[in-house]
Parts: C-alpha cells; sequence; structure tokens
C-alpha cells in the first residue's frame, strides 16, 4: 500500500509511536518499583527511561532536519 510517504519517514515516525508507547509503559513499571521500594529496578527503569527518551529526541531530530 502507498502512503504517499518514504518508507524512511514512515520508518521514523513509527519507531517515535512505539518509543513513546513504551515510554507510557515504562513510567508505570518504575511507579511499581518506586512502590515496592526496589531500588535496583528503580535504577534500571529510570536509565531506560532516560536512554529511550534520548532516542525519541533523536528521531525527532530528523524530523526537524528536513530528512523527509
Amino acid at each position: 500500500m502507498d502512503t504517499g510517504v518514504c518508507d524512511t519517514c514512515y520508518d521514523i515516525t513509527k519507531q517515535i509511536e512505539k518509543k513513546t508507547e513504551f515510554l507510557w509503559h515504562a513510567e508505570e513499571y518504575l511507579k511499581d518499583a518506586k512502590k515496592a521500594n526496589k531500588k535496583k529496578a528503580v535504577a534500571v527503569f529510570e536509565k531506560i527511561i532516560e536512554d529511550e527518551k534520548r532516542h525519541v529526541q533523536m528521531l525527532k531530530e530528523l524530523l526537524k532536519d528536513g530528512i523527509c
């Protein structure tokens, strides 16, 4: 199916969608770990969230830079 969007732009947009959905879930996982006082899990989820936010920002920059 032709969406009228180049494959690269579609891929970037799809990854932003997937990563932001994951971030929503990860924030809930982080809350659960904090509630359970699981310090190691809290640290891991905080790092994952930080990394994923950075990845989303990198993808957004591609769109801002006019890659599409």
